[in-house]
Order: structure tokens, then sequence, then C-alpha cells
């Protein structure tokens, strides 16, 4: 409970900074709002074929040439385990994962046109687990992947298309030895997304 004043006050802070942000950036033009869909391919390093699953959330602009994005994504992610990658994880043993992801970007716009754009984005990326589940083992997840996405697109009107890789580490813990396995996770997406306010 001491902690709470603190957790809060920061929280109050973090809302005030962002909604500065939003409101001066709404007043110049320089805000865009959006929702995104996006198709992932997953596979941890060595150790698992890569599987299709998907994610979908919304998404905030601010600035211009040079801005930033934050983004808050549902995400279901699938892989499929190679013959002995972990122990007492074998072939066509499934990894299937739920988490929030939460990349921080900052991007550059190489074109800036009024309803077309070209981008380049890079930031960290964190994503929290809500579930996930090896079938037939005890080995979990850790609840916190963090890593960076680096990525290219375009807007075309409202619409955005984007390309990114994701790289993000992942502790994996068996529930019953208590041994863990750090292992690295590569993603890449496509996504779709739409503005709202631009």
């Amino acid at each position: 409970m001491k902690g709470l004043p603190v957790k809060f006050a920061l929280f109050l802070f973090v809302s005030f900074i962002t909604l500065n942000m939003f409101t001066v950036g709404k007043a110049k033009g320089q805000v865009a709002l959006g929702i995104k869909a996006a198709g992932n391919m997953t596979n941890y390093m060595n150790l698992t074929n890569m599987d299709f699953g998907m994610e979908a959330g919304v998404f905030m602009r601010l600035g211009n040439k040079l801005f930033f994005q934050p983004e808050v994504n549902y995400v279901f992610k699938n892989s499929t385990f190679k013959e002995n990658a972990i122990e007492e994880i074998s072939t066509n043993e499934k990894l299937r994962q739920h988490t929030i992801a939460v990349p921080l970007l900052l991007g550059f716009h190489f074109i800036n046109k009024e309803n077309f754009k070209f981008h380049f984005t890079v930031g960290p990326r964190f994503n929290f687990r809500i579930s996930d589940n090896v079938v037939g083992t005890d080995w979990k997840a850790g609840a916190l992947q963090w890593g960076g996405q680096i990525g290219l697109g375009i807007d075309v009107w409202r619409f955005a298309f984007d390309v990114s890789y994701c790289i993000a580490a992942d502790n994996f813990r068996n529930s019953v030895t208590t041994v863990t396995h750090t292992q690295m996770a590569n993603t890449i997406l496509f996504s779709l997304g739409f503005k709202f306010l631009k």
C-alpha cells in the first residue's frame, strides 16, 4: 500500500503529459489516431517453426515529419517446437501465447505529402503476458517480454500499411523443476491501419 500514492502520482503525471501533448498536437494538426490489425509470424531462435498469428489494437501519432507513435495491441502468437528444442519439449508441440503489446516508436517520414507518406519507425516494444500454453509440458513463458521493433510503412489517404520486425527476450520456466531458459523471439508483422483523425 505504501507505493500506491507514488504510483497514482506517476499515473497522473504521465496522463497530464500525454493529454498536453495531444491537445497541443491537435491544435497544430499534428495528431493522428487510428486502429490497426496485423498478421504475425513468430519463431524462437532455432527452436520453432514460424506459424501464423494475429494482433489488433489502437495507435496514436504525435508530430509531423518526425513523430512519436505509441500503440496498444492485443496479440496472439502461435509456434511449433522442433525435436528436443527445450528439455521436455519435442516435435509438434504448440506454444500459444496471448499478450498485450506496447510499442513506443519513433518515426520519420521520408515522404510527407498530404495523402501519401513513406516512413521508418524504430523503438522499444513490451509484451505483457495474459496467458500462454506449451501443449503437453510444464513450461510457461515469462510475464514480460521486452525487446525492440523496426519497420517501414506507407500511408495512403487514411490507410497505413506497415511491415515490421520485432525481437524480444522471453524467459521460459518449468513449473515443476524451476529450470529457466531465455530465448529470443523473432516476429515479422504485416499490418493495416485506418486513421480516424489525421
